[in-house]
């Protein structure tokens, strides 16, 4: 079971030995515009109207823990805590301006990892998860690994219209493929039909249309995709060019170094990235270099 050990690092050093700097703030407001001492200015975002639908995800805490994407009870509080930290810092960013482009770094955030077995659909699932108990953004979970399908089969979805069929017939409403869950704030976009050509579905004519229309109604909230491993999937790359920021996850004992510099590497340098490390043990041993071999992404 994959335990998050640490909260959201910036990167540092990855990239040409220089701290990758935080996406500058918007300018402060001047004084007219300043609240009153001792209060802090805040603003609901206008929740969505999400279409209603007859059929609910099938998306409880218990079916996650048997799916290997929850963790036991005894576990669950200082997961909740760790997800915590992350929520902060992923929200904070999103409401800034990218210090390179000047935009707003906005509500899409890419999770992807080097290689296979290092924990980012266990990362993308729960920090929506915490997200969405706060009780205040929307979160779209969306699941884009065509080939593992881990979200869409542990919300038994494994078999509903989503994101491949918005993308064969450009122009639909994604609203109308998210499954409601359990939790008010959290809707699911499954990956769609699974075919061996769905990764041909992701060209940037595609896909860029829509996540502007997601990036548009969502504006507010929260949108997190989960990607496939971004060394072993051309489909990575693509998804990454419409996010605002990436969280890369790395799994302490398994992720080559190499391997994760070579993953930042295929990242857009000019998107905010922040490292999730999973797993991390004071007892793990240094040198330990493993990878697990992922045969079901070789295409």
């Amino acid at each position: 079971m994959s335990i998050v050990e640490s909260a959201l690092q910036r990167l540092k050093g990855a990239r040409g030995g220089e701290p990758e700097k935080r996406p500058a703030r918007a300018p402060e407001p001047g004084p007219e515009d300043s609240p009153p001492a001792g209060r802090v200015r805040t603003q609901m975002p206008t929740p969505v109207r999400w279409p209603a639908r007859p059929a609910v995800a099938d998306f409880s805490f218990e079916r996650l823990e048997a799916a290997g994407l929850y963790p036991p009870e005894r576990s669950a509080r200082r997961l909740k805590d760790e997800y915590r930290s992350i929520r902060r810092e992923v929200l904070a960013a999103t409401a800034e301006k990218n210090g390179t482009t000047g935009s707003l770094v906005g509500p899409v955030v890419a999770v992807t990892s080097a290689g296979p077995g290092e924990g980012k659909s266990y990362t993308a699932l729960n920090l929506a998860l915490s997200i969405a108990a706060q009780g205040v953004h929307d979160v779209l979970l969306v699941d884009a690994d065509t080939v593992k399908r881990t979200i869409s089969l542990a919300c038994n979805l494994g078999d509903r219209p989503g994101l491949a069929e918005l993308l064969e017939h450009p122009g639909g409403n994604f609203l109308e493929y998210a499954y409601a869950t359990f939790l008010p704030r959290l809707h699911v976009l499954p990956t769609g039909a699974h075919t061996a050509a769905a990764h041909e579905l992701f060209a940037p004519a595609r896909v860029g249309p829509l996540f502007d229309s997601i990036r548009a109604t969502l504006a507010d909230h929260i949108v997190i995709v989960d990607t496939p491993p971004i060394l072993v999937s051309s489909d990575t790359p693509v998804i990454l060019d419409v996010a605002g920021q990436v969280l890369l996850v790395v799994r302490a004992g398994n992720t080559l170094q190499d391997g994760a510099r070579e993953a930042l590497d295929r990242i857009r340098k000019t998107l905010p990235v922040g490292v999730i490390l999973n797993d991390w043990s004071p007892l793990l041993p240094s040198e330990k270099k493993t990878y697990t071999s992922y045969v079901e992404y070789d295409r």
